[in-house]
């Protein structure tokens, strides 16, 4: 399986401990599952973004400012 070697400073490694502790989970699972979610979330707000993009033009076209 591919793997990354990342680096952390001691306050950073610190606080990722931390945060797996709470989450009960192992450092590195920990670390793997914040990566995928943060790409996942950015592929999503992509996503969402050009949706919009998409529908905008119609929204605005059938309700245009100063009609209220």
């Amino acid at each position: 399986m591919p793997a990354l070697n990342v680096e952390f400073t001691e306050d950073e490694l610190t606080r990722l401990r931390g945060r797996a502790a709470l989450a009960g989970r192992s450092l590195k699972q920990h670390v793997h599952d914040v990566t995928v979610q943060e790409a996942d979330r950015l592929a999503f707000v992509e996503g969402a973004v050009e949706e919009a993009a998409r529908v905008l033009p119609g929204v605005t076209a059938r309700f245009p400012e100063g009609q209220r």
